[in-house]
């Protein structure tokens, strides 16, 4: 009942995954699997919060739990969480090899939609690697196999990420019809969490569609709901949304809302936005006095992932002796395959989208 209620609890009541953790934790009934539970939850409740060092601590516990029972289920979850608390810190090396990991463990797993549990994540790497081939291939493949389990949620989040690919390739046209497909599939689920990402492409929509107005009035409902959600990664997203929309129009109030993403990751440790937030200071407002800032922080990044590598080598040993994964990576041929489906997905609505004149 806790697994049931922590997948429900971490997209629509973060702060009730505390809660959850801790009711566990009093259990009668405690034992090694009800801490092991208790830790993912907590762990997944910290990352989300900022609070990465705990977070990864209760997360790696409830990763050693499932090395040790061999449960291929938990273990894909768990090192998949264990991705997203790096990819918020900013280690995106370590986040990568975790999410791979996953991948890699969910290929045997008996959940079928462990199998790309981990793609999308992947792909948000690869998209900030500037690796856009195999970022569109892994998007492909997660749509195809989350429509084929009719996982809605993730079609959108799926969507969603081909916006941003598409906008990082100053591709508006595809950009916005990708932010229509994630805004219809996020329509059959709006709450909370899920709605917010919804209104936020309904702003992008309105912006790309060159009504202004629309865009800043749902950019700023979202900064407020955002600031109540109270997650400081996604407030962060408001604030640079923002950013971007005044960049157009007054480079002044642009400033004063990239200022604030600087201090907001800055204060929450999240070193892969701050990075992000001071290269558009540098690349968009022609701040070039941030140049050492930035060359600061990357080397700090680059630290963070010299310092990790023992950790990945470590768990990989660990998986291989234990013949939880093979020595191989993500077959590029599997990926193809899904990609040419996919690719026959996205004519089929383009078709629909042209006799309905939509």
């Amino acid at each position: 009942m806790a697994l049931e209620l922590s997948q429900e609890y971490v997209r629509y009541n973060i702060d009730s995954l505390k809660i959850l953790a801790e009711e566990l934790k009093k259990s009668k009934n405690k034992n090694t699997f009800t801490r092991a539970i208790s830790c993912r939850i907590l762990g997944i409740y910290e990352v989300r919060k900022g609070d990465f060092n705990n977070g990864i601590v209760l997360l790696k516990a409830a990763k050693n739990y499932s090395l040790s029972m061999q449960d291929l289920e938990f273990l894909t979850s768990d090192v998949n969480e264990l991705g997203n608390a790096y990819f918020l810190k900013g280690d995106f090396k370590t986040a990568e090899f975790y999410y791979k990991t996953s991948l890699d463990i969910g290929e045997d797993s008996p959940n079928e939609t462990d199998a790309f549990l981990a793609l999308v994540n992947l792909a948000r790497i690869h998209i900030l690697q500037k690796k856009y081939s195999e970022a569109k291939q892994e998007l492909e493949k997660y749509i195809f196999l989350a429509t084929k389990n009719e996982k809605w949620e993730a079609v959108a989040n799926a969507y969603a990420v081909f916006a941003d690919l598409a906008l990082e390739q100053k591709n508006n046209k595809l950009a916005k019809l990708y932010c229509e497909n994630s805004f219809s599939f996020s329509n059959k689920t709006m709450k909370s969490y899920f709605y917010l990402n919804a209104l936020t492409n309904k702003a992008i929509i309105f912006f790309l569609s060159n009504e202004k107005k629309q865009a800043l009035e749902l950019f700023q409902k979202i900064l407020r709901d955002r600031k109540t959600e109270n997650i400081p990664h996604k407030i962060f997203e408001a604030y640079f949304n923002l950013a971007d929309y005044f960049w157009y129009f007054d480079k002044l109030v642009s400033k004063t809302y990239i200022d604030s993403c600087t201090q907001l990751a800055k204060k929450q440790g999240l070193l892969g936005l701050e990075l992000e937030a001071i290269e558009f200071k540098i690349e968009k407002l022609k701040l070039i006095q941030f140049k050492d800032a930035k060359a600061k922080l990357e080397l700090k990044i680059r630290e963070l992932e010299n310092n990790n590598k023992k950790e990945r080598d470590k768990l990989r040993g660990e998986l291989i002796s234990g013949n939880f994964i093979e020595k191989k990576e993500i077959k590029n041929d599997s990926l193809i395959l899904f990609a040419f489906f996919s690719a026959l997905l996205f004519f089929m609505v383009l078709q629909i989208r042209k006799k309905t004149g939509k």
